[in-house]
């Protein structure tokens, strides 16, 4: 069997018995979400590690980020252009896994996916967290809908971190608890700023004003830490810290991948500044609009208005980000849930499990056709959008009956 056939079956197979459970509404307990989870992640896994076709980012990015760090150097600085502008968290972490690699002798198409797996295993009690009464059906579809499970075993992406934090933090927020909050989404921030999509629900989800400034602090103080250590671990000098701001705030403009872009450009993946900046600002605009239309919605809702609307008009996009509604899409369970899961199931799998096996013009003319055929999973994102919440009504005065005078 070819390392494809021997993680698809597992991914399909995982997607039925999750529909199935949504039919039947199964509700294992937590522990038995988190073994059937555990068990597909490390199968697919160590498929994965043994698979010729590596993702690029994850074969050669990824370590030597983790390399540069080892070594003192800040890797936004030193690695290829638009080869990493994070700060310096997930550098860390991946030169942890690094590290623990050599201390085991694992090579690092193992050791590289040990954080993302076991990040995205955590994440199945917080669905439970976040759906409230149908936790443990939510969970146990969490733990085999194939999304997270591609993203963390086979392309040893870091979103499930980033979403860890922020699924943590809108927890911590509905419980009360500020300031741990406010610190967990500033850590989703510092992994990666496409999360600070995350932080309009955290801070919404607490009821007073003095609560949601003091997580709006903490989202702008942990990443200012993260990025000061630049100068107490790493390389980088105070004065070249404006110069490191910029570097990760830049994105090459990678288009071509997905939606309008891919029809701009022919299906060709293509690096074009004019159709970046023409997209950054439908992206804001469109961000802003659904920002204001969500505004008195549950801050579930909310988030997940901002992350499909962000899917929708994104001008550019890695498989991976459709792994971000996913939890949220679950935890709410309303109209289109499964058809946008399904969907963007689907379409990534076809990236994962057969563009990374081409090469040449085989490579060019399935990603020809993969692009455009984002225009398939872009209906079912759009349907699956949650419904505005209605302004609230103040309730009608009740009539005064005049009092009877003594006669």
């Amino acid at each position: 069997m070819t390392p494809a056939l021997i993680m698809g079956l597992p991914l399909l197979a995982g997607l039925v018995v999750a529909l199935v459970a949504e039919r039947r509404n199964w509700a294992p307990p937590l522990w038995a979400a988190l073994c059937a989870g555990a068990v597909v992640r490390l199968v697919i896994m160590l498929a994965a590690a043994q698979d010729p076709a590596q993702p690029y980012d994850f074969i050669h990015d990824f370590p030597d980020a983790a390399d540069a760090v080892r070594d003192g150097f800040n890797p936004t600085m030193h690695l290829r252009d638009g080869g990493w502008h994070f700060l310096p968290l997930l550098a860390y972490v991946l030169a942890g896994q690094r590290e623990l690699g050599d201390l085991l002798g694992l090579s690092w198409t193992v050791a590289g996916r040990i954080v993302p797996v076991l990040a995205d295993l955590a994440l199945i009690p917080l669905v439970a967290r976040l759906a409230a009464g149908r936790g443990n059906l939510r969970a146990f579809q969490y733990a085999l809908v194939p999304m997270g499970i591609m993203v963390s075993a086979i392309h040893g992406q870091l979103p499930p971190l980033t979403l860890l934090f922020g699924v943590a933090a809108l927890v911590a927020a509905r419980e009360g608890r500020v300031h741990l909050a406010g610190v967990l989404v500033g850590l989703s921030v510092t992994c990666t700023n496409w999360s600070v999509l995350l932080v309009p629900g955290v801070a919404l989800a607490l009821p007073a004003v003095r609560s949601r400034l003091a997580v709006l602090g903490w989202t702008a103080a942990v990443p200012a830490l993260f990025l000061l250590s630049s100068s107490v671990f790493l390389d980088t000098p105070l004065t070249g810290l404006p110069d490191l701001v910029r570097g990760i705030l830049s994105t090459r403009p990678v288009v071509g991948d997905w939606g309008w872009t891919a029809l701009a450009t022919g299906g060709a993946q293509a690096v074009d500044p004019t159709l970046g900046r023409i997209g950054t600002l439908i992206l804001v605009i469109g961000l802003l609009a659904a920002g204001w239309w969500w505004r008195r919605a549950d801050p579930v809702d909310l988030t997940l208005a901002l992350l499909l609307v962000f899917l929708v008009l994104t001008y550019r996009l890695g498989a991976q980000y459709l792994m971000w509604p996913v939890v949220y899409l679950l935890a709410r369970s309303g109209k289109g849930t499964w058809g946008a899961i399904i969907a963007a199931s689907l379409w990534s799998v076809f990236g994962y499990l057969h563009l990374y096996q081409l090469i040449g013009m085989d490579w060019y003319t399935a990603h020809h056709w993969w692009a455009f055929s984002s225009w398939l999973v872009i209906p079912f994102l759009v349907y699956a959008l949650p419904r505005r919440a209605a302004a609230a009504v103040p309730p009608s005065p009740e009539p005064v009956t005049p009092a009877r005078t003594a006669g």
